[in-house]
C-alpha cells in the first residue's frame, strides 16, 4: 500500500540530528492512516519485537541485524582463538559486508567511534531496504527505525557512560573478589 501524503511528510533526519518527537510519538500522529497489519507491524518495531512483524521491510532489517551481530561475535571470538558458532544467531550467516563493517568498527580505539561506525552502516542499510518501496511501508519503518537510532545517540552523556563503567567495575569486582 502506498502513503504517499505520509512519506511526503517525512522530515529528512541525519544521524547527527536532532528531533522533537520520539518514534512512539510518530506512530500516534500517523497510526490512523496506516492499514491495520502496518499498524500493527510497526507496533512491534516500536516496542522492539521485531521478530513478531509480517512486513518483509522489517523482516530484511530483521536478517541484517542479525548478520551485522553474528560478523560482530566472529570477530571478537576470532581475537581469543574461540569458536564463534556457539553465539551465532538464526541462519548464522555472515554477509561479506558486514564483516568488513564489523571489522572496521572493531578497529576502532574510541568505543563511541567504533558504535557510530556501525549505526552509519545501519543507516546506508535502511536507506537500501527504504529505496525499494519509497512512497510505501518501507520508507515510514525506515524512518521510525532511524528516529530510534538518533535518540539513542541523543540519550548518551559522560554521566550515563560513567554509571555504566562503574555498575560493570562493580560487577566484576565482585566475581573477580567472590565468585558471585
Amino acid at each position: 500500500m502506498a502513503y504517499y501524503y505520509l512519506v511526503a511528510s517525512l522530515v529528512p533526519l541525519t544521524l547527527e540530528g536532532d528531533v522533537s518527537f520520539t518514534p512512539g510519538e510518530f506512530f500516534e500522529s500517523c497510526k490512523n492512516m496506516l492499514d491495520s497489519q502496518d499498524r500493527r507491524d510497526m507496533e512491534y518495531v516500536i516496542n522492539d519485537q521485531p521478530e513478531f512483524a509480517r512486513h518483509p521491510f522489517v523482516r530484511k532489517w530483521r536478517q541484517s541485524e542479525i548478520h551485522l551481530k553474528n560478523a560482530l561475535v566472529a570477530a571478537r571470538t576470532a581475537r581469543f582463538h574461540i569458536d564463534a558458532r556457539p553465539f551465532l544467531k538464526d541462519d548464522a550467516e555472515i554477509g561479506i559486508n558486514e564483516a568488513k563493517v564489523a571489522a572496521e568498527a572493531l578497529g576502532k580505539q574510541n568505543p563511541l567511534e567504533k558504535e557510530l561506525a556501525l549505526d552509519k552502516y545501519r543507516w546506508r542499510v535502511l536507506d537500501e531496504l527504504a529505496s525499494a518501496d519509497f512512497f510505501g511501508m518501507s520508507s515510514i519503518f525506515s524512518f521510525v527505525l532511524k528516529l530510534k537510532l538518533i535518540m539513542r545517540w541523543k540519550s548518551l552523556n559522560d554521566e550515563k557512560g560513567r554509571d555504566v563503567v562503574e555498575k560493570l567495575f562493580e560487577r566484576k569486582s565482585k566475581e573477580i573478589c567472590y565468585g558471585m
